[in-house]
């Protein structure tokens, strides 16, 4: 399926580029190509079930779904019923049970919950064992930063355990109280920051009400730094009634604003919040002529070397699951019987395989359906229509201001209902003209 890009330079003229997503093709932009060798990759779906490695490189433990905030948009709190309550004899027979179904030691292991330091006790117990029972493998902990202290930071440091803040910058309200409001709680934070510049940063999400990223950067260097680290989760997906109806629900117009909110901070910065990794990636896809059947989801935990467990052994979808519901897959002491049977690989999906940011995507949450898939199918277009903007930008210092499909079905049911495009006068009133007076960086070699 090719899709015709057309351009606008600052003088007006207009110039096309032709692009294949399924293929990787590209007529029109200055990338070299030297085509790579690529393996179809698994596609997951409820009838086509996956198994999952006994040498998992990605080992991703659910401690529970218990939490001291309540983010307006959770995607864990729609399954805290179907959460498995653990003991902290559970975290030994967890440790007991490992060598009946790892073989070999994972590269990082992620300790997940809900809020992980609400487990702090199974933590102490659980990282140090593993520690020495894998000592090559990485350790990460995501937390809302709220409840670090002397003993966790001394803790952190001993295990070299990185840390991820998830904190919204001025939309944190939808999360729950700022720990920056509070002098103990900021002082923690400072002091993590301080003492591991280069294992801590932040996490943010983008919602419907806040998503101007400048916006973030300002209250970031002004609250921390300049310099601290601020990545992206994303865009917010839609996993309950409450966040279709509220702050996952963007109208066209917004998605047009978090579409220009992405290409302009990345023009003025082509690695902002971490978003040139996935630039690069764009032009890799390019230039190795990567096809749509090596993709894997988004997320990851379609692969069978990623496996997210509770510690009684129960494995889930992902570590945003319950086990006593309909996402638990199995049980590591049945390891062979286990058997990803909850998901839908993109390739399934028309809305993905009609898509030209496909290689960006990789879908939306592969365990959404319906009208909560659609929605976030469209949040994510419109996030990742803006770094395939940015990335056009810096190869050609032009802007996209329209893209057709080949295929007539694709247009317009396909892409203007996605908001991001509709009118394809994206360098119009946006203020993204003023921007492209040719490019800002050199040519990167993906």
């Amino acid at each position: 399926m090719w899709y015709d890009f057309t351009l606008e330079a600052r003088d007006g003229s207009r110039h096309h580029v032709r692009y294949n997503p399924h293929t990787s093709e590209c007529e029109g932009l200055p990338l070299p190509v030297e085509a790579g060798r690529f393996a179809p990759v698994p596609r997951v779906a409820k009838d086509k079930p996956l198994g999952k490695s006994r040498a998992p490189r990605l080992l991703k433990i659910q401690l529970g779904l218990s939490c001291n905030y309540a983010c307006g948009y959770c995607s864990q709190a729609f399954q805290i019923a179907d959460a498995t309550v653990s003991k902290l004899a559970d975290v030994e027979h967890f440790l007991t049970e490992l060598d009946g179904w790892i073989a070999q030691a994972p590269e990082k292991i992620e300790l997940w919950g809900g809020e992980p330091f609400l487990y702090w006790a199974k933590i102490k117990r659980l990282i140090p064992a593993l520690a020495e029972r894998f000592p090559t493998a990485a350790f990460s902990i995501i937390t809302n930063g709220s409840l670090l202290s002397r003993e966790k930071l001394d803790f952190i440091a001993q295990h070299d355990v990185e840390i991820t803040i998830s904190h919204d910058g001025p939309g944190q309200h939808l999360r729950g109280p700022d720990p920056f409001d509070d002098p103990e709680r900021r002082a923690w934070i400072e002091a993590l920051l301080a003492e591991r510049p280069d294992k801590t940063g932040f996490n943010a999400v983008l919602t419907r009400e806040y998503h101007d990223l400048r916006a973030l950067k300002s209250w970031f260097a002004e609250k921390v730094g300049p310099d601290v680290f601020v990545g992206l989760e994303g865009v917010v997906n839609v996993y309950d009634a409450a966040t279709a109806i509220g702050t996952g629900r963007f109208e066209p117009v917004e998605l047009h604003s978090l579409t220009r909110s992405i290409f302009e901070a990345l023009v003025e910065d082509p690695n902002a919040f971490g978003l040139g990794e996935r630039i690069d990636e764009f032009y890799a896809s390019i230039q190795r002529r990567r096809p749509v059947e090596a993709l894997g989801q988004k997320c990851g935990m379609d692969r069978e070397d990623s496996i997210a467990v509770d510690l009684r052994g129960n494995v889930m979808t992902c570590q945003n699951t319950g086990a006593k519901g309909a996402h638990k897959i199995g049980h590591v002491a049945e390891f062979d019987a286990i058997a990803l049977d909850t998901a839908t690989h993109f390739a399934f999906r028309d809305e993905c395989m009609s898509c030209p940011v496909v290689q960006l995507c990789k879908g939306s949450c592969m365990f959404l359906d319906g009208e909560f898939f659609k929605q976030s199918c469209a949040n994510e277009f419109a996030f990742n229509f803006g770094i395939m903007m940015a990335a056009i930008w810096h190869l050609t210092g032009m802007v996209v201001v329209g893209v057709t499909s080949s295929d007539p079905t694709a247009e317009p049911a396909n892409l203007n209902k996605k908001g991001a495009i509709h009118g394809a006068r994206l360098g119009d009133d946006t203020g993204c003209m003023a921007l492209a007076s040719g490019p800002r960086g050199a040519l990167r070699e993906a």
